[in-house]
C-alpha cells in the first residue's frame, strides 16, 4: 500500500471544475465584482459603437483592473498574465482573456471620468457608515512620474534661450538692413538694368541676383528662429507661473523633491481621508501644498454635499491666505503654524515674540491657543492616525510608488484606481468588522 495520496497531472474529471468554487466567501474579489456590478457606467458604455467587432466588457475590465491595483499589479501585461494563469483574475474576467493592449488602452481612453466612478464607491462608505464629512485629514505625497530624472526642461533654460534667440532676430534685422542699403547702392536711382556707372549689365545683374539670395537666405533664417521662439513661448505657457521645470517625456510633470530627499520628476498627489477612507483626491504639479488647501476642501464639498466639520493638516499649508479662507468660510481647522514646535516651547517659557505682520500674528496666535487645547490636540494626533497609514497601504501594501502612465488625465485615472481599490479594501474589513455577512448577490 503506497504511503502517499494517487497524484497524476493528467488526470481526466467526469465533470469540470466551477471557478465560482474556487474563489473563497468574502475574497476582496467578490467585494469588488459586487460593487462593480453596481456602478453607472453609461458614460463609458456610450463611447463604444455597435460597429464592427463586439468589445470585451467594460465592467470586467474595471474589475480586473481595482483588483490588480489592490494587489499592486499596474501593468497591462501583468494583468493579462494574471488572467490567464490566477484563479482569480480568470473568475473576474469570466474565462475571457483580453490582451493588455486592450485593458491599457480601456485604462487611459475610456475611463475618462474617473472622479463619477470614485464618488459612487465613496457613496456607498457613507452609505454604510464609514464617513460623515466629519473630521477629515489632507496631506499630499510626491509620486515619481514616468519620465527621466535627467531629462528635463528649466524655466531659466527656456528663458536664456529665449533671450538669445531675439538678440538673433536683432542681428538678422541688422543684415537685412545692410542689404537694403546694398541694393539701393546698386539700384541708385535707376531701374537697375540701365545703370551708366562703372559696372557693366552682367556684373549689376549679378550683384543684385546675390542680394536676392541673401535676402532670401536671412528670411529663411529669421523664420527659423521665430519657430523656435514660439515653441519655447508653447514651452513656457505649458509649464505656468508655478513651475519652474517640467519632464520631456511626461509635459506635465515637475521637478521636485521626493519623500526620501532626491529630486525627481513627479506629481504633487493630494488626499483627504476620513476614518482612512478617501474622500477626495487631486494631481497637482504646485510643488508646495501650501496652494493646494483651497482646492481640496472644495473637492471634498463637492464628494460629500456638506461642509466639513473640521479640517486637519500638517504644517505645510499654513499661510496668512489659508487662515483667511478657512476664517471667511467659518471652517473649524487644525492648521498648525510653519515654526509650531518653537512656538509652542516658546509660549510655555514666555519667550514668544510677534511678527511684524499684526494681521498674520493674530490669526496665527488664535490658531495656536486653539491647538493647545485638548480638542485641538486630539486633531493633530487624529490625523496621524488617518492620513498617513492611509498614504502607507497605498505606497507599502499596493505598490504605488511611480505612476504608469503619462500626462496629467491620465495619472488622474491611476490615481482615481487605487483610491477606488483602497476604499473597497476599507468596505470589507469595515464589513467584518460590524459582523455583516457578505451579500454577492
Amino acid at each position: 500500500m503506497s504511503k502517499f495520496k494517487e497524484y497524476q497531472q493528467n488526470k481526466i474529471m467526469l465533470l469540470p471544475p466551477s471557478l465560482e468554487e474556487k474563489v473563497p466567501e468574502g475574497h476582496l474579489a467578490r467585494y469588488i465584482s459586487k460593487l462593480v456590478d453596481e456602478l453607472s457606467i453609461r458614460e463609458i458604455e456610450a463611447g463604444y459603437s455597435e460597429l464592427g467587432c463586439r468589445a470585451y466588457h467594460p465592467r470586467m475590465l474595471i474589475k480586473l483592473l481595482l483588483y490588480g491595483y489592490s494587489l499592486g499589479i499596474r501593468s497591462s501585461r501583468r494583468i493579462q498574465k494574471e488572467v490567464r494563469e490566477d484563479v482569480v483574475f480568470m473568475w473576474l474576467a469570466g474565462l475571457q482573456e483580453p490582451d493588455f493592449r486592450t485593458i491599457s488602452d480601456f485604462r487611459k481612453d475610456r475611463i475618462k471620468d474617473i472622479k463619477a466612478l470614485f464618488k459612487q464607491v465613496l457613496e456607498t462608505c457613507r452609505e454604510l457608515g464609514m464617513v460623515r464629512c466629519g473630521k477629515v485629514s489632507i496631506d499630499g505625497t510626491r509620486i515619481e512620474a514616468n519620465s527621466g530624472r535627467n531629462k528635463l526642461t528649466y524655466r531659466k533654460k527656456l528663458e536664456r534661450s529665449k533671450d538669445r534667440y531675439e538678440e538673433k532676430i536683432e542681428e538678422i534685422l541688422e543684415e537685412a538692413e545692410k542689404i537694403d542699403a546694398e541694393e539701393d547702392r546698386l539700384y541708385g536711382d535707376k531701374d537697375g538694368y540701365s545703370l551708366e556707372r562703372e559696372y557693366t549689365t552682367d556684373e549689376i545683374r549679378k550683384a543684385l541676383k546675390k542680394v536676392k539670395r541673401e535676402k532670401e537666405k536671412l528670411a529663411r533664417k529669421a523664420e527659423e528662429v521665430k519657430t523656435k521662439i514660439t515653441t519655447i513661448d508653447d514651452k513656457l505657457q505649458r509649464m505656468g507661473n508655478d513651475r519652474n521645470s517640467f519632464g520631456n517625456t511626461d509635459h506635465d510633470a515637475t521637478l521636485m523633491l521626493m519623500k526620501d530627499g532626491s529630486l525627481g520628476v513627479g506629481y504633487n498627489v493630494q488626499m483627504a481621508t476620513e476614518n482612512q477612507v478617501i474622500v477626495g483626491f487631486g494631481v497637482y504639479q504646485n510643488r508646495a501644498d501650501v496652494h493646494l488647501l483651497q482646492p481640496m476642501i472644495e473637492e471634498i464639498e463637492n464628494n460629500l454635499g456638506r461642509e466639513a466639520e473640521s479640517i486637519i493638516t500638517d504644517k505645510g499649508y499654513c499661510s496668512q491666505n489659508n487662515y483667511e479662507y478657512i476664517e471667511q468660510r467659518g471652517i473649524k481647522a487644525a492648521i498648525p503654524p510653519q515654526t509650531y514646535d518653537y512656538d509652542i516651547v516658546a509660549r510655555h517659557r514666555g519667550t514668544y515674540k510677534y511678527s511684524q505682520n499684526i494681521i498674520y500674528e493674530k490669526m496665527k496666535v488664535k490658531m495656536l491657543d486653539f491647538l493647545e487645547t485638548q480638542d485641538g490636540r486630539q486633531l493633530l494626533d487624529r490625523r496621524k492616525n488617518d492620513i498617513e497609514p492611509t498614504f502607507g497601504d497605498i505606497k507599502h501594501n499596493m505598490g504605488f510608488r511611480k505612476f504608469l502612465l503619462r500626462l496629467k488625465p491620465k495619472v488622474t485615472i491611476e490615481v482615481g484606481l487605487i483610491s477606488m481599490a483602497h476604499n473597497i479594501k476599507k468596505i470589507k474589513r469595515w464589513l467584518e468588522i460590524q459582523g455583516f455577512a457578505p451579500d454577492y448577490g
